[in-house]
C-alpha cells in the first residue's frame, strides 16, 4: 500500500468516534442498544451506538443526550421523532413511545466542593488535612474511581401500552403500592397495599395462612393487627379485547421473617394461573427482614419469557411522562412485542 492510500484510510477511520488511532487514548464512552426481539424478522440484533454526541447515524435532530423510541418514522412537517424506529405494523407500540435519558451517564462534570475538600481547602478542615500536600490530580483520579457510576434513566412518554423492564431472577424490586407487572402475554400484577412492619412476637410462625384466615373470621382482629402482608390484584391487560378472566385480589401474610409465595403455571404456586405463557414458577414474591420483594423465575433460572415491571405507576393523568427510571447495565426494556436491551463498558475513570 501507498503511503499516500495509508494516509486516506488513517483520515477515514478517524471520523468514526467507535474508532480510536492512538493506543495510548481510551475510546470514547459509549452505550449500545440492541434490538434482540421483534415482530419483523431480523438475522441480527440491530445495534445503535450512542456517544455524549448523541446517537451515532441518527437523523433526529437536534441530539440532546435522550434516545427517542417509537413506531414513527416522520412527521408531517418533515421532521424525524424518533431515534429508534420500531415497526409501524406494530399499533401498539405509540409514534414516540418513550426515552433513554443519558444526561447524567454522559455527565463527566465534578462538583468544585469535592474537590475543594480532597484538597483540604475546606473552611473548617481543610487546615489541617494532610490532603492538600498531594496534587490536586491525583485526588481527582480517586473521586472519579470511587464515585458511584452514572446511569441512564428509562421515561415512558405517555404511551397507551406502557413501557416495562425486565426483573431479574437474582436482583429483586422492591415492592410498593401502584406498581403493575405484567406475566405471560398479557397478565398484570398490581401491587394493591404493602405492611412492613416486624412480625409480632405473639404470633405463631407455624400457623398457615389458611388458619390465619379462620382466626380472623372467628375475632375482630383484622389483617393489619398481625404484622407484615401484601395484597396483590390480578387481572388481564385492559388492552386486551379478549378479556376472558375475572379479576382477583390475593392477601399473603408473612408469619416468618423470610418467606416465599410462588406465581405461576404449576398447581403447587400459591397463586395459580393456567395460562401457556407462563412458566411453572413465573415470579417470588419474598418478604425477607422488613422487605418485600418479587423475584423472576427460580433462583438458579430466569423465565423463558420473562417478569416485567412497568414505569408507570396504576395512577396517571392522560398523557403524562412517567418518573425516571434507572437502567442497569444489560437491563431489557419491552415494547409491545419488540425487546430491546442497553449494554455499556465499566468505565471507572470516564
Amino acid at each position: 500500500m501507498e503511503k499516500s492510500d495509508k494516509e486516506h484510510l488513517i483520515r477515514e477511520e478517524s471520523k468514526s468516534p467507535d474508532l480510536c488511532i492512538n493506543p495510548l487514548e481510551k475510546p470514547p464512552k459509549c452505550l449500545s442498544v440492541s434490538i434482540i426481539r421483534t415482530s419483523i424478522e431480523q438475522s441480527a440484533p440491530q445495534v445503535f451506538k450512542v456517544y455524549s454526541t448523541g446517537v451515532l447515524n441518527s437523523q433526529r435532530l437536534p441530539q440532546d443526550r435522550t434516545i427517542r423510541i417509537g413506531r414513527q418514522q416522520v412527521t408531517e412537517d418533515g421532521k424525524r421523532p424518533n431515534d429508534i424506529t420500531l415497526p409501524a405494523t406494530d399499533r401498539a407500540i405509540s409514534r414516540t413511545h418513550c426515552m433513554i435519558d443519558c444526561n447524567d451517564f454522559f455527565n463527566k462534570e465534578i462538583p468544585d466542593t469535592w474537590i475543594a475538600f480532597l484538597m483540604g481547602y475546606h473552611p473548617r478542615l481543610g487546615k489541617k488535612s494532610i490532603l492538600q500536600f498531594l496534587p490536586q490530580d491525583l485526588f481527582r483520579c480517586i473521586l472519579m474511581f470511587i464515585k458511584e457510576q452514572k446511569s441512564p434513566y428509562l421515561i415512558d412518554l405517555g404511551s397507551m401500552c406502557g413501557t416495562y423492564i425486565r426483573v431479574s431472577n437474582e436482583e429483586p424490586i422492591n415492592l410498593e403500592p401502584g406498581q403493575n407487572f405484567l406475566i405471560g402475554s398479557d397478565i398484570i400484577i398490581e401491587i394493591d397495599r404493602v405492611v412492613s412492619e416486624p412480625v409480632p412476637l405473639s404470633v405463631n410462625s407455624e400457623q398457615t395462612l389458611e388458619e390465619y384466615q379462620n382466626t380472623f373470621n372467628d375475632t375482630d382482629i383484622v389483617l393489619d393487627d398481625i404484622g407484615p402482608y401484601i395484597a396483590i390484584k390480578v387481572s388481564r391487560n385492559p388492552n386486551d379485547n379478549e378479556e376472558t378472566m375475572s379479576p382477583s385480589t390475593w392477601k399473603f401474610a408473612a408469619e416468618e421473617k423470610y418467606k416465599v409465595f410462588t406465581i405461576g403455571r404449576s398447581q403447587i404456586c400459591d397463586i395459580q394461573l393456567p395460562e401457556n405463557t407462563i412458566s411453572r414458577t413465573q415470579c417470588r414474591i419474598v418478604y425477607d427482614e422488613g422487605k418485600w420483594q418479587l423475584f423472576d423465575g427460580l433462583e438458579s433460572k430466569p423465565t423463558v419469557n420473562g417478569t416485567w415491571f412497568s414505569v408507570f405507576r396504576k395512577i396517571r393523568n392522560g398523557r403524562d411522562h412517567s418518573a425516571p427510571c434507572k437502567l442497569s447495565n444489560g437491563s431489557q426494556i419491552k415494547v409491545s412485542d419488540t425487546v430491546l436491551q442497553v449494554d455499556w463498558e465499566a468505565y471507572t475513570n470516564k
